[in-house]
């Protein structure tokens, strides 16, 4: 295995003709949580699409588990392990639990949709709890943990996730970032978003800050949720609430 799950490489990226991301540098470690935090505008969105080959690349490398993908479209990202669950609601509202399943196995040969569904419901019971629940009828967390396992019915190794815990409850996000700690757990590499940034730094083992476009700061979770900058810039000024 490669010590490298992901390497960016001077990456500048956006759309048109204007890049938003500019020279940014990372190195994920595989079965790592990495929190990308920064505030609105900062380049985060963009950063992830360019991973997953949604928007421009202007310069720079993506190397993922030793191959460079950059001049790769999403479908051939997708095929060889990246997922990406983008911000928003991205089910089917009107189908089931099991139908949303059954439609997140469309890329994989139909001798093996039955063992993908049994194995991102083992990972995820509460799946099977609500088997024949439209998706629209569940909470914002269900519906983020359903669309969390619809990606990983692929067996990606690198998921990216854009602001999972956008606009839940407390309790709705705790629920997610577990979710998020299990997915690691089982060795897949994750890239998260957040908009909490508390309770993504808790669940991480690395953090990227950026700052118009560009990487202003990187290091274990622990030390930049402890820096003052960060305390005062995204966390109040406190580092002793625990995560919502």
């Amino acid at each position: 295995m490669s010590a490298t799950a992901l390497d960016l490489v001077s990456v500048t990226a956006g759309y048109g003709d204007n890049p938003i991301v500019r020279d940014f540098s990372a190195r994920l470690r595989p079965g790592s949580i990495t929190t990308l935090i920064g505030g609105n505008g900062a380049g985060k969105s963009t950063l992830l699409r360019a991973i997953y080959g949604t928007n421009r690349l202007f310069s720079g490398r993506i190397v993922f588990r030793d191959e460079t993908i950059e001049r790769l479209p999403p479908w051939e990202r997708l095929r060889r392990g990246i997922g990406f669950v983008p911000q928003g609601r991205c089910n089917f509202p009107a189908m089931s639990v099991a139908e949303n399943l059954k439609m997140g196995c469309y890329t994989l040969p139909a001798a093996r949709h039955e063992a993908a569904i049994g194995r991102v419901t083992a990972l995820f019971p509460l799946l099977r709890e609500k088997w024949r629940i439209e998706a629209g009828n569940m909470s914002g967390g269900e519906q983020q943990i359903l669309e969390m396992a619809m990606v990983l019915l692929l067996e990606p190794s690198l998921l990216l996730l854009d602001e999972p815990s956008l606009g839940l409850s407390p309790r709705m996000q705790g629920d997610v970032f577990a979710t998020v700690q299990r997915i690691a757990a089982i060795g897949v590499t994750v890239l998260i978003v957040e908009q909490n940034v508390r309770g993504a730094l808790l669940i991480s083992d690395r953090a990227l800050v950026m700052e118009q476009g560009r990487k202003f700061m990187e290091g274990p979770a622990t030390e930049v949720r402890t820096d003052p900058r960060i305390r005062q810039a995204y966390l109040g000024g406190n580092i002793q609430q625990t995560a919502a």
